[in-house]
């Protein structure tokens, strides 16, 4: 999910509780903390200056797991310990609290973005397998409006409170909070519902007479009820639309992608480092072979982002191939799936990062 989500679910989980003690604050800076070790997994953006190859090995992988969460919140914790130690003349900072804050914050940056297409490697480095539940899309508005809702009306309410007279309530705030969170799980359970309604359907019916092999159903930012989805069968890719509820009820084909046949020219684009870096990310990735000056240009990309085409840029790969199935050049670029092609690619055997368009968000 967005850095603003994971901002103010940690702004909320304090509030909640998770940076306070019996006696006030957990620890000196401990709301701080949670805050920079809810956004810490992101690091993983700094990649981008190491080039194609650095960039789909380390973008949401080690980060995002249960092992790269507690390295990174420790290390949030022991920065904040630290720098509390120097500040304070008592030397009695509690490490201990601000590795509990540290860890929850890392720990609540991973299940978001599990909820979302993006997903996590949760067993990283020993199952290198992306778990991704598809429920959230990467901006949620609800999500959003909830958690500031859980932080903005428990204070209003202590504004009038004292113009009243009354005393600010600290179990106000942290039961406004609570109730955000309560109200978040919930919103993650009816996602959960519908999209397995949405997946279901996506399923459950024949696309030019062949049965669907698997099925993508990815929800739509606004309309919890409208899904995009991507359904492969043995033939083609379709990419559909879905509407759970009101007059527009149903599924509707957008598009139908024929798969490529097999054939050397394609077997030796797929076996470059390019592609095979790219295969290891995307989750559902469209091959297209088109003629080139003396051979073949293939392009891939991942599908799960055509469907949401709100989303914005994406990879998208090119190699050229010769007639005799040699590989000429191959690149990596962030950009639309639409844009033109590159005029001339790199050499055999190397991969460039182009930008276009603005950053990819994947």
């Amino acid at each position: 999910m967005d850095n603003a989500t994971h901002t103010l679910a940690a702004l909320v989980l304090a509030r909640a509780g998770a940076s306070t003690g019996q006696r006030g604050r957990l620890a000196p800076s401990a709301t701080a903390a949670l805050v920079v070790a809810a956004n810490i997994p992101d690091i993983d953006y700094l990649s981008f200056f190491g080039g194609a190859t650095a960039y789909l090995a380390n973008h949401r992988t080690w980060t995002h797991s249960l092992t790269g969460a507690a390295v990174l919140g420790a290390g949030v914790a022991l920065v904040f310990w630290f720098v509390a130690r120097r500040r304070r003349a008592s030397r009695a900072v509690g490490l201990g609290k601000l590795l509990l804050v540290g860890l929850l914050g890392a720990l609540s940056h991973c299940v978001l973005d599990w909820l979302t297409a993006d997903g996590v490697l949760w067993l990283w480095p020993f199952q290198p397998t992306r778990a991704a539940l598809d429920w959230f899309p990467f901006i949620d508005p609800w999500m959003l409006a909830l958690l500031l809702l859980g932080l903005g009306l428990p204070a209003l309410f202590g504004l009038i409170a004292e113009e009243i007279g009354a005393r600010r309530s600290v179990a106000g705030v942290r039961w406004g909070a609570w109730l955000a969170l309560a109200a978040c799980a919930a919103l993650a359970g009816g996602r959960a519902i519908l999209h397995a309604e949405a997946k279901g359907q996506m399923a459950a019916r024949l696309y030019h007479n062949r049965a669907p092999l698997r099925a993508l159903a990815l929800p739509a930012p606004l309309n919890p009820f409208r899904w995009h989805g991507v359904v492969e069968t043995e033939r083609t890719h379709e990419i559909v639309e879905l509407t759970l509820l009101g007059p527009q009820r149903g599924l509707e084909t957008v598009a139908t992608l024929y798969k490529p046949a097999p054939s050397p020219v394609l077997a030796a684009a797929l076996a470059t480092r390019t592609a095979t870096r790219f295969l290891a990310w995307a989750r559902l990735p469209r091959v297209e072979v088109t003629p080139s000056l003396g051979g073949w240009r293939i392009q891939l990309y991942d599908l799960r982002h055509t469907a949401q085409a709100a989303r914005g840029s994406t990879f998208v790969v090119w190699i050229d191939v010769s007639a005799e199935g040699e590989v000429l050049g191959e690149e990596l670029r962030v950009g639309q799936v639409g844009d033109e092609p590159p005029a001339r690619l790199g050499g055999r055997g190397t991969a460039s990062l182009t930008v276009a368009d603005g950053d990819a968000h994947q």
